[in-house]
């Protein structure tokens, strides 16, 4: 069976030597579209076809990320994004896009763009801002 565009796009980022926010940005591409209300739009994180003990990744494993990871990438993000109004407060928390975020999977509708799993999420679906991104599954 052949490899989708999705795959090969996560394999691009995983075996990249370069630095991991840089990686997907790069395999994402120009980003010219506009995200309305309070919407963010999160690439989905693909971890290092290596792990830390050594072990490499097999296409399977990286494809699992798109279904079962919880970490992504801000890619862009609406007018209202993160803004206090009647219905949700933020308490000063915000996000920019470049910010690691932890969401639920299932919160976000996915799509692709340029080959690349993205979900875009509601504010308010967005559980926390991480520095670390290969510290959580």
């Amino acid at each position: 069976m052949p490899k989708t565009n999705a795959i090969q796009k996560a394999r691009e980022i995983a075996e990249s030597e370069e630095d991991t926010k840089a990686a997907h940005f790069r395999a994402l591409g120009k980003f010219p579209d506009q995200v309305f209300h309070s919407q963010v739009l999160a690439m989905t994180y693909v971890q290092p076809a290596k792990t830390e003990g050594g072990i490499y990744l097999v296409d399977k494993g990286l494809e699992e990320d798109r279904f079962q990871g919880k970490i992504f990438l801000v890619i862009a993000k609406g007018p209202g994004a993160f803004k206090d109004d009647k219905i949700a407060q933020f308490h000063g928390a915000n996000i920019e896009v470049g910010d690691w975020i932890f969401a639920r999977t299932s919160d976000g509708l996915e799509l692709f763009i340029n080959g690349n799993s993205v979900r875009l999420f509601e504010d308010v679906d967005i559980r926390m801002k991480i520095n670390q991104p290969r510290l959580y599954w």
